[in-house]
């Protein structure tokens, strides 16, 4: 168990909306300073840090973590590792002594926060492989400017800070590598408009197959009617990884080999990515969100309603999957009331899980403070990252 610090992720995305990387946003719960590698190396043995990035990349912030040489031996291949540095690493001569020797083991480094008119933001720039843009620190005007100069110093260039769609856009356009920022995780809709018949029947489609009352024979017959979902479901459960004994042919078989609830969440999850143009880490939020608000429920002595309280998680980001305000998707869902309000306005007990869950997707969030029925900070921080572990899990052997 994790006890001395609370840690949540933040996605970064290329222009295709898949994950690159995460960044690792870590607070030692007995002061605000720096973690101490004995702390970081717990995390590590608890929660492992490849497999709570999902393989992917993983950002850690030199001015939040007490830097040693112990980092190589953590990741089984250590250019998975960055280490976010700020300008003023140049005048921290013992500083750049470690980091030089980190780059000779294989991590990588990023400059975060460039500013493109700083001779010592170029002169820390031209050490590393990737420059953090906070779009407060450049114009719209000058975007393409920066990045094709960052971009003839080899340099991959992350957008901070992302807030909406129509600024994804224009970073896109200008010729951002990688984008950042709390929009991936919980998307603003700007413009809401009428479902259409398609999505409306996806909608009825996923109700139906998460509710408690669907009995077996019904899921077989509301799948199987369904042509393309069934094929896409069979193909992915049929993966070499799934290790299955058998070809699995019919629902039926689905159900027998990978129970009634996975089968259901592997529905779910393909309805979902039936929508186009939407991030990756939207459907890994969902999961996250979903996992951490039934051990929520289970901690909390809810056991006997942890599907609702999954539910409500895995369904809190619909209204930003079909480009509606949320009230509106859920009047099209013939869910419980109760669950609906949770979702809505986080009354309730399984309200308060979901609440909690959102909070752990932003850096800027009071985690301190938090609590849940008898689950202090700790508790839920570790909650937290067994939630975040499972859906990176999730997402890798679905994909």
């Amino acid at each position: 168990m994790l006890n001395d610090l609370t840690l949540l992720r933040q996605p970064i995305l290329d222009a295709q909306m898949t994950i690159i990387g995460y960044e690792l946003i870590m607070q030692p719960i007995a002061s605000s300073g720096q973690v101490a590698m004995d702390c970081f190396m717990q995390l590590h043995q608890t929660h492992n840090l490849t497999e709570l990035a999902g393989g992917a990349l993983i950002f850690l912030r030199a001015n939040q973590l007490q830097l040693t040489e112990n980092l190589l031996n953590l990741i089984p291949n250590p250019n998975h590792l960055i280490i976010e540095v700020e300008a003023s690493v140049a005048q921290e001569p013992e500083t750049l002594k470690l980091l030089k020797s980190l780059r000779q083991g294989g991590v990588r480094l990023c400059l975060s926060d460039y500013q493109a008119n700083s001779a010592d933001h170029d002169r820390v720039a031209s050490a590393c492989q990737y420059v953090k843009v906070n779009l407060d620190n450049c114009s719209g005007q000058n975007y393409r400017d920066v990045i094709e100069k960052l971009h003839k110093a080899s340099l991959k260039v992350i957008a901070q800070d992302v807030l909406d769609e129509s600024c994804l856009h224009d970073l896109k356009a200008s010729g951002f590598d990688y984008f950042q920022g709390f929009f991936f995780t919980n998307p603003i809709v700007l413009h809401g408009k009428k479902l259409s018949a398609s999505k409306l029947n996806l909608l009825h489609l996923l109700s139906k197959v998460n509710n408690n009352d669907t009995e077996l024979d019904a899921l077989s017959e509301i799948i199987s009617h369904d042509v393309a979902l069934s094929h896409k479901l069979l193909t992915a459960i049929n993966q070499p990884q799934h290790n299955l004994p058998i070809k699995v042919t019919s629902i039926s078989d689905a159900i027998r080999y990978m129970g009634l609830k996975r089968l259901k969440l592997w529905i779910s999850m393909i309805l979902m990515s039936e929508v186009d143009e939407k991030p990756q880490a939207l459907m890994e939020t969902s999961l996250v969100r979903a996992k951490l608000c039934e051990l929520l429920a289970e901690h909390g002595g809810h056991k006997g309603e942890k599907d609702s309280y999954f539910l409500v998680g895995l369904f809190s980001t619909l209204g930003a999957y079909f480009d509606l305000p949320q009230d509106e998707v859920l009047d099209e869902l013939p869910i419980a009331e109760h669950l609906k309000t949770a979702m809505l306005d986080y009354q309730g007990p399984v309200g308060q899980a979901l609440w909690i869950a959102k909070q752990f997707e932003n850096p800027y969030a009071d985690l301190m403070s938090l609590t849940y029925e008898d689950a202090a900070i700790m508790d839920l921080s570790n909650h937290y990252l067994a939630a975040a572990r499972w859906g990176s899990m999730v997402m890798r052997d679905t994909q």
